[in-house]
């Protein structure tokens, strides 16, 4: 009776456990598993104790130092074996475990079995593996953008020996050279970098909305200049000049994308990943707007100010979208509507 007791209590311990624990015997099969293990190791509704034996999924090759923690509990007798290991689940879902395997001997039984106690702690490796790449990733970005600023200080230092249109260029370059950093040394996806967009066509819109109403800003803002000062930007100039539009502008539409990435998918986002507090979203708008203002020294103080305006705009936009689709769009526009209202030369 007292047995049954121990027994029922037992199982009841077990059962209402958070951790996955699997029992098996020496020949592999299963004992007992209580639900968190059935969920991760896809075990049938029907599958009946001590009849099925626990095999490796297809794949399996990748399950090995999982399956090297249960065959140690077996030759290592007496000892708790402890430790991290990957796993792939015959769906193929993959998870990252945090286990401890105990040894436990049955004298005048006809099998021994292994206790596998499981923790899954996939979401913490993967924000953990994710901090990792977003540091590297900053980080060559700020060698990269110290080396950029050691040349515009050459370019300077040497009387401006070419324009400033290649030290646009060399953003552009740096910017590539990130892409493929990062898709070549890091986990990071496509949709991790804010490439991809789950509503595609709200983003679009929203986009759309947002660029209307930037270039109805510049038409204004410079509506309002000419009647403080007529002589403010280019006077002799048309107030709208159309023939300024050209394959120049239509190529911008690549500048703008190859910008956006460094200053979203780089920068912005990766801040953010490394960034603690309340407020790390604000203060990776913040940031990297600044940096990408300062990527714009060549240009001049003015053109510093409205780019970092700008970033900081499109910052906000990139936070609720979570897509570099929507910013790309913006950026293209006001650059291209700023061109034709002779505010910038693009």
């Amino acid at each position: 009776m007292e047995s049954n007791a121990q027994e029922t209590f037992t199982d009841r311990v077990l059962r209402d456990m958070s951790s996955a624990v699997l029992v098996l015997d020496r020949k592999g099969f299963i004992r007992y598993y209580n639900q968190p293990a059935a969920r991760i190791f896809e075990f049938k509704e029907e599958l009946t104790s001590g009849e099925e034996r626990f095999t490796m999924p297809d794949g399996g090759d990748a399950n090995k130092a999982f399956y090297n923690y249960v065959f140690d509990a077996f030759r290592m007798k007496g000892y708790t074996h402890a430790g991290h290991a990957p796993y792939t689940s015959p769906s193929g879902r993959k998870y990252e475990f945090r286990l401890s395997t105990s040894f436990v001997d049955n004298p005048g039984v006809e099998n021994d079995y292994v206790v596998i106690t499981i923790n899954d702690e996939t979401r913490e490796a993967e924000l953990k593996r994710k901090v990792h790449d977003s540091s590297t990733t900053f980080s060559t970005f700020l060698f990269g953008f110290c080396v950029w600023m050691i040349l515009y200080a050459a370019w300077e230092f040497f009387g401006r020996p070419i324009a400033a249109d290649y030290l646009t260029h060399g953003i552009e370059v740096l910017a590539l050279v990130m892409l493929v950093f990062i898709l070549c040394r890091t986990s990071l996806t496509w949709r991790d970098l804010g490439v991809f967009s789950d509503h595609t066509g709200k983003t679009i819109r929203t986009a759309l909305i947002v660029a209307v109403s930037a270039v109805a800003f510049l038409f204004a803002a410079k509506g309002v200049a000419r009647l403080i000062n007529p002589n403010c930007f280019e006077p002799d100039a048309p107030f709208f000049d159309i023939r300024r539009f050209g394959l120049r502008q239509i190529l911008y539409i690549l500048t703008a994308g190859i910008q956006e990435f460094l200053a979203r998918s780089v920068m912005q986002s990766n801040l953010k990943r490394i960034m603690v507090g309340r407020h790390a979203a604000v203060s990776a708008i913040i940031l990297s707007s600044l940096i990408f203002a300062a990527l714009h020294i060549h240009l001049g103080f003015l053109f510093m100010i409205g780019a970092a305006i700008l970033a900081g705009l499109e910052g906000i936009l990139y936070e609720k979208q979570q897509s570099i689709l929507g910013v790309w769009i913006v950026h293209w526009a006001f650059g291209v509507a700023g061109t034709l209202l002779c505010l910038i030369d693009h």
